[in-house]
């Protein structure tokens, strides 16, 4: 064996004490549902995104250059890896009756030996080390020279695996890519495929969070409010406006949830998001994400300059509020609420009317006071721990009482505002019966202190847009309003 591939052995204390044939197992794609490299590469541009302008000089040095200065920048929490618990099974079950398991991978050998420290079954270390990249035909003389030709059985995944799989003796395949499995039952004794669970349209719908897009209903705002909802011109504008601000939201969320895999993996139903437990691949996901936003600025430049440039805006703040603004205290909370009002900006401007003073200070108010039901909810939840800072937010457990305050008040000064507006010679324009519009106002009261009893009794969701939405008390109050504004107009 030479020199070099020696170096990129470790071997770990575990007794085995039989002579059987050793069981050698990828690690990316194989025994976890992800791909080391990538995760690192998410924790290194979530860390400082100017890394991003690095990678490509880091890569033009060699593979082995770039993994090793991606990995020395960043501390993966190898324990909440998506592993592949079939596989996993497979290994402890061959391990307990005695038989030698080995880890071979083309990941630093660094992080290869971390995982084996949470599980300890294998008894030799193969990774990624100095300037050998343990991958392919590289990894194929590692295993000949270590254990002899066909003296090795092979559990892998990829295309790179193939000529592994034709040297072992019994091979094993993870993954369901066809011209794949047909190859490798073609040249060597193929025992076993794991399937790992695809995933659905119904899965990627809601990965993309199409059920957020309702929020996007709020660039139909300025069309209503301005009396302008007789032009089907106007609603065409506005329709495509919303799929734009659609397909950017979906891509802000995709690239979300990359950069909050490991939170995620922590919670109890965020870990079962497709990035999170590695059932889509991370680089599909950013991907996809970059394809989304591209469309969706492709449309608004057809739009209007202005239009582009607050779409733009809104996917820049919403990123930025993802990767640290989210973890500054109140300042979370208003972004949020600038995420909300910029729909309505949009809507404005997409069809070019002029947005009322007060419909801006109504919708800064009612948005400020959601943007606080959500966070006051999501704390709520969280009591019960220690310590709510390492869920990566500025607040503390006494910060709830404040913090419902705040919001309650920002809800009544919506209520206060729109009050206001009744009386404004701006109504007297627009609406013939003025007055029935203070029953809205009313209806507005009841319905900030209905949200508001649910988050402080605990019970409302993590998003109160789409708790309104379900909500049949929301329901009716919107149905009302709705009618009571035809009776005033």
């Amino acid at each position: 064996m030479s020199e070099n591939v020696k170096i990129n052995m470790i071997s770990i204390s575990n007794p085995v004490g039989n002579n059987n044939i050793p069981l050698v197992v990828d690690l990316d794609g194989t025994l976890i549902n992800t791909d080391l490299l990538f995760e690192a590469l998410i924790l290194l541009l979530k860390k400082n995104p100017i890394f991003i302008f690095k990678i490509l000089p880091w890569l033009f040095k060699g593979k082995v250059y770039l993994k090793n200065k991606i990995f020395g920048f960043v501390h993966l929490q190898y324990d909440l890896l998506p592993y592949n618990k079939e596989v996993l099974n497979f290994l402890e079950k061959e391990f307990s009756g005695g038989r030698k398991i080995i880890l071979a991978t083309a990941s630093p050998v660094s992080a290869a030996i971390k995982i084996s420290e949470i599980h300890p079954i294998f008894s030799e270390v193969y990774g990624t080390e100095n300037k050998l990249n343990l991958k392919g035909f590289n990894k194929l003389e590692l295993l000949i020279n270590q254990f002899g030709e066909g003296k090795f059985d092979y559990i892998g995944n990829s295309k790179s695996d193939i000529v592994i799989f034709s040297s072992c003796r019994y091979s094993y395949l993870v993954g369901s890519n066809k011209s794949i499995e047909k190859e490798v039952k073609q040249i060597s004794n193929l025992q076993h495929i794991w399937m790992p669970a695809k995933a659905t349209l119904k899965d990627y719908l809601k990965e993309i969070r199409a059920y957020q897009w309702i929020k996007n209903l709020l660039l139909f705002v300025p069309l209503i409010t301005s009396h302008s909802f007789r032009s089907l011109h106007l609603w065409a504008l506005t329709f495509v406006a919303f799929c734009t601000f659609s397909l950017v939201a979906s891509a802000g969320y995709l690239l979300n949830d990359l950069f909050d895999m490991e939170s995620d993996r922590k919670h109890p139903r965020k870990k079962f998001r497709l990035t999170a437990s590695g059932k889509i691949p991370i680089l599909k996901a950013f991907i996809l994400s970059i394809l989304f936003l591209c469309i969706g600025l492709f449309f608004a430049t057809k739009l209007n300059l202005q239009f582009f440039f607050i779409v733009l805006l809104y996917f820049l703040t919403s990123f930025s509020y993802s990767i640290f603004l989210k973890k500054i205290a109140l300042y979370d909370i208003f972004i949020l609420a600038v995420l909300y009002s910029i729909r309505v900006f949009a809507g404005a401007l997409v069809i070019d009317v002029y947005l009322s003073f007060w419909l801006i200070a109504f919708s800064t108010f009612i948005f400020l006071s959601l943007a606080f039901v959500k966070r006051c909810s999501e704390l709520i939840q969280l009591k019960e721990e220690t310590n709510l800072k390492n869920r990566g937010r500025g607040y503390d457990i006494e910060d709830i009482k404040l913090l419902e305050i705040m919001g309650i008040v920002s809800g009544f000064l919506a209520v206060v505002v729109f009050a206001l507006y009744i009386n404004s010679p701006e109504v007297t324009r627009l609406y013939s019966n003025p007055k029935i519009l203070w029953a809205i106002s009313f209806l507005f009261l009841f319905w900030i202190s209905h949200i508001w009893l649910f988050t402080v009794r605990g019970k409302m969701t993590d998003d109160p847009i789409l708790f309104a939405i379900k909500d049949r008390t929301s329901y009716f109050v919107f149905l009302f309003t709705g009618l009571l504004l035809l009776a005033a107009l």
